[in-house]
């Protein structure tokens, strides 16, 4: 059995792309392997859903607690028959054909099998699953639809399907992950823990807002990001992280050559400060 979790952020339920279409599905399709969708709103107003399936229930966070605690509470409040958790972004546009696959899959895989994931496509450009050996993701062979892979990709949390089994093994979601890199740090933990990611045939169209982050990104966004990307691969994915540090010192040169000198000076920051850049907050998980 299936439970899912929606993570809404200052979007209402009526604006969701991926709230419209899954209701639709529910709605028309029924779909009884799907138990319950959490709607886990970290907006800072609530706005209780009107007109949707039954089986969708909301709960407004008094603040933003960002993704891991979002996916952690729907977690703990799941029933004892729900074998997989989905996460959902906001902005996930979900097709018949993927939850048919996903339902269809999940019967037949062994346990070592902790994840499932469909392509993820923004627009033209596949974002998931990417290699999680590089630093240029998009700039290698992708992997491939329809495989199993046992080591070196990340999918991103939307529309992936998590064993729930697992999740309780490992404690859970990583809070250290606010928001960004949480995808990246379940990737690898779940290589860690020698499981392997189950790839579906079928595709998903998602709005990447942070495909750009480096050349469009506000500074506040551009720091939360930074901070979370080297608190990854200074404590998580540590073979990457000299290979890191080169790519910061090179974006940071960049920034102040382009005139971006707060980013740069911020780039700079993280670059010479040690460990999880520079806190002293203890390792997760």
């Amino acid at each position: 059995m299936f439970e899912m979790i929606v993570v809404l952020y200052n979007m209402t339920f009526s604006e969701s792309s991926t709230i419209k279409s899954l209701n639709k599905l529910l709605t028309s399709n029924n779909f009884p392997e799907i138990k319950r969708v959490w709607l886990f709103d970290n907006s800072q107003h609530a706005n209780e859903p009107e007109n949707l399936d039954e089986r969708f229930l909301y709960y407004h966070s008094s603040k933003n607690v960002g993704l891991a605690q979002a996916y952690n509470y729907a977690l703990k409040q799941r029933g004892e028959e729900t074998e997989w958790l989905v996460t959902l972004d906001q902005d996930t546009t979900l097709t018949n054909e993927y939850l048919v696959e996903l339902i269809t899959a999940s019967h037949n895989l062994p346990q070592t099998v902790a994840a499932i994931a469909p392509i993820i496509k923004d627009n033209e450009q596949q974002i998931s699953p990417v290699r999680s050996d590089t630093l240029r993701p998009l700039h290698t062979e992708l992997p491939k639809k329809g495989q199993t892979y046992s080591q070196d990709i990340m999918v991103i949390n939307s529309a992936a399907a998590l064993r729930t089994s697992f999740l309780n093994e490992i404690g859970g979601y990583n809070v250290e992950f606010h928001l960004d890199y949480l995808d990246h740090w379940l990737s690898w933990r779940i290589f860690t823990e020698k499981k392997q990611i189950k790839i579906l045939l079928h595709e998903l169209q998602h709005q990447l807002s942070v495909l750009d982050y480096v050349n469009q990104m506000n500074f506040s966004r551009y720091q939360a990001i930074i901070q979370a990307e080297k608190c990854y691969y200074s404590l998580y994915d540590k073979q990457l992280f000299s290979q890191y540090r080169r790519q910061l010192l090179l974006r940071g040169c960049k920034q102040l050559l382009t005139g971006k000198f707060n980013y740069g000076k911020m780039t700079f920051k993280f670059l010479f400060s040690g460990g999880n850049n520079g806190n002293k907050g203890t390792k997760a998980n």
